[in-house]
This record gives C-alpha cells, structure tokens and sequence, in this order.
C-alpha cells in the first residue's frame, strides 16, 4: 500500500460538560484517512474517510457499552461489501483505503476516488434518553453515490440500545401511519402501497431510524427502505407533545 497522504488521524476533543447530575458527558472523536493513489491534492479530488462522532467520556461500564453500541451503530452504517471481523473505527477507516488502492490497481481504467463521511451528533441527552443523529455519504464507485440518516438511542441507565417496542406504547404504530398516509396523500381506506411505496406485506410499518430532538421527534425512512432510489429520504416531524402519550420512557 501506498503512504498515505495524510496519516491515521484521531483526535479527541471534549465537548461540553454536564447541565444534569445525572447526564453523561460526552467528547468528540474524529478519524481521517487519505489515500496518495491518484489523488491530486490541489484538486482534493483524493479517496477519503471521515469519522466524527460523540463517545461517552465518563469511566464505567456504562459507558463501555455506549461506545461499543456507537462503535457498531457505524461500522454498520459504512458497510459497503458486508465487510466482516472489523472491531473499531480505525480498522475500519484503514480498511476502506485499502480496499480502495486494491481497486484502483486492478481497475485504473475505472478509478474514481472513494468516498465516505460520517456526521454524528448528540440530539438529545437527558436521565431517560440519549439520542443520536447520524449523516453518511458513500461513494464507492458506480452510477451515484448513497447518502442517508440515522438514528441510535440508547438508555442512559445500562448504555444499551432502545428498541422501538421500548420506546413507543403499540398506539403509536397507528398514530404514524395517519401521519404518513396524510402527508403522502394516501386514502385512509387504501392500501399503504396504493401510491406508489412498498411496505413489505401492504403494511406500514415504523421506520428504522426514530430520532427524539427538544421538541419533536423524526422518522426518517432512508432511500429503498419504503420508495425508490429517486424519491430520496422520506422523514416526517411530529411535535414531541402530540406523542407523548405513546411515549414509555419520558
């Protein structure tokens, strides 16, 4: 493998400290990678990696597993060959340039340089819920490149992750797809898939990514999850006071 243009570079920085007793802290952790392989710097037109993201500060446990669900949460994300056995951020940022340099070395004819951005950031932190927002752009090569949302919520108490049955009282499934069908202009006595989506069985089913902010909470469907490549993300905003009856944990 070629050196790198830039090395491995990882860089820890606090961001903020408690407004709660019981809140954790959190600081910023940031891996960059850049390959030399036809890369023209002045141009930065160069394959790259980039990773921030919040991991949870304080010793324990706790935040063991926090950082451990984080650290799957992305690699899960950035899985562009099903790529297997990666145990941290920084295997899988020296992973992703070197599947990139084998590529541009068996196919230089069709090389275009690689790209990957993960954006995270804390959206909600309180004694019952940490929330998560994830932004992620891949380009791997091909016709055009993936981007997409998501969002991890873990309980504060045991670091684990939340699951949509721990977080929502089963009304709510009802609630959000009266919201999505009237946003989406989809008769209330038709099919989910009337217009033009694929629910799997006809059925409008929650999405995998629910984010909670201040005041809303946001369900965000990511391209190919219910629509085509073309239609893009499909999120919908719900104002937090309208759900708080189905919400279990606030």
């Amino acid at each position: 493998m070629k050196k790198l243009l830039l090395p491995l570079t990882i860089i820890v920085l606090l961001v903020g400290c408690k407004n709660e007793d019981e809140a954790l802290n959190f600081e910023e952790f940031f891996i960059e990678e850049v390959s030399e392989t036809d890369c023209d710097f002045e141009e930065e037109n160069c394959a790259f990696i980039s990773i921030h993201t919040p991991f949870a500060q304080d010793v324990g446990p706790r935040s063991r597993t926090i950082n451990q669900n984080i650290e799957e949460h992305i690699l899960g994300m950035v899985d562009y060959q099903e790529m297997k056995n990666l145990g941290s951020l920084e295997e899988l940022a020296q992973r992703f340039i070197d599947d990139y340099e084998a590529s541009a070395e068996e196919f230089p004819e069709y090389n275009i340089p690689w790209e990957a951005s993960v954006e995270g950031r804390i959206v909600h932190n309180s004694p019952e819920l940490i929330s998560l927002e994830y932004k992620i752009g891949l380009f791997t090569g091909g016709a055009h490149g993936y981007t997409s949302v998501s969002f991890l919520n873990l309980n504060p108490e045991t670091g684990e992750v939340f699951s949509n049955k721990d977080l929502f009282t089963t009304g709510f499934n009802s609630y959000a797809e009266k919201i999505f069908r009237k946003k989406n202009s989809i008769p209330e006595d038709g099919p989910i898939n009337s217009t033009g989506f694929f629910f799997e069985e006809d059925t409008f089913q929650l999405p995998k990514n629910i984010g909670f902010l201040k005041n809303k909470i946001i369900l965000r469907y990511n391209a190919y999850e219910v629509a085509s490549y073309a239609e893009g993300g499909i999120q919908l905003e719900i104002p937090l006071e309208e759900v708080e009856e189905f919400i279990k944990i606030l």
